[in-house]
């Protein structure tokens, strides 16, 4: 694999020098190990720190279906060779779907529309997103939907036998076909392909209909949650009202290996 170019110094607008960026205090979010902080002087823009080189790219190969990203934030290193790191990127500030909920019929059966059109769209481009879920999905200033946190993702060519992906899951969205096959090569999780992606719209779509958060009487229950997985269960789609909702959520959990 070819050695990755050094990055150069000063920062190659749209980039930016780390020490240049003024953002507001306290962090607006914080999820998992990445914090979203509000740019000073600038309003509609929000600063991901420790989002990384790979999901900024991404993230900017995904087009109109992903929050457009504005720049990397870069610091570089006062001790040995003054190596250049990603700090993480700037974006475009846009609302969670998730503080939208719950939501009357027809505006639900318009953001499923959205995510199902957004999703094949991203497998068009190419790229599978990895962590499919209603918390990165996001309502831009013009109320279409558009995806973020891209730090799972992968392209569909990409060899999996050169390791160029290290990523990680939400456990409670994996399918059972992506668990079998991390068992069965050793990788946990394995990477994704779009069959998970698939499998992981089928759960967000739930959620929206049910504004529940799948499989949440196994939260803590790791165990209990795999063992789950291996039996291809999944959750109860006959929770969901809307009968076209149901087919279309049955279909997409079938692709990723659930019994339904």
């Amino acid at each position: 694999m070819d050695e990755p170019e050094e990055e150069p110094w000063p920062p190659v607008p749209p980039d930016i020098d780390n020490a240049t960026l003024d953002v507001e205090m306290p962090e607006l979010c914080v999820t998992g190990s990445t914090m979203l902080y509000r740019v000073k002087g600038h309003p509609s823009m929000v600063y991901k720190l420790r989002g990384q080189s790979r999901e900024y790219e991404i993230q900017k190969a995904a087009g109109d279906c992903a929050i457009p990203v504005r720049g990397r934030v870069m610091l570089k290193s006062t001790y040995g060779n003054g190596d250049v790191y990603c700090m993480g990127f700037l974006m475009d500030l846009a609302t969670p779907v998730l503080q939208t909920l719950p939501l009357q019929p027809p505006r639900r059966r318009d953001i499923m529309q959205q995510m199902i059109h957004i999703v094949a769209q991203l497998h068009v481009k190419g790229i599978i997103h990895g962590d499919i879920k209603l918390e990165n999905m996001l309502m831009d200033d013009q109320g279409k939907l558009r995806l973020c946190d891209f730090g799972e993702g992968r392209y569909i060519d990409e060899n999996e036998d050169e390791n160029t992906w290290e990523g990680n899951s939400t456990w409670h969205y994996e399918s059972p076909n992506r668990l079998r096959r991390g068992e069965e090569i050793g990788w946990d999780p394995a990477p994704p392909l779009v069959e998970d992606d698939l499998f992981s719209l089928g759960l967000s779509i739930w959620q929206l209909h049910t504004n529940k958060t799948p499989h949440e009487d196994m939260a803590g229950d790791d165990l209990g949650l795999k063992e789950r997985q291996r039996n291809r269960e999944t959750v109860n789609v006959a929770e969901v009202d809307d009968p076209e909702a149901r087919e279309i959520i049955a279909g997409l959990l079938r692709q990723g290996g659930a019994r339904i």
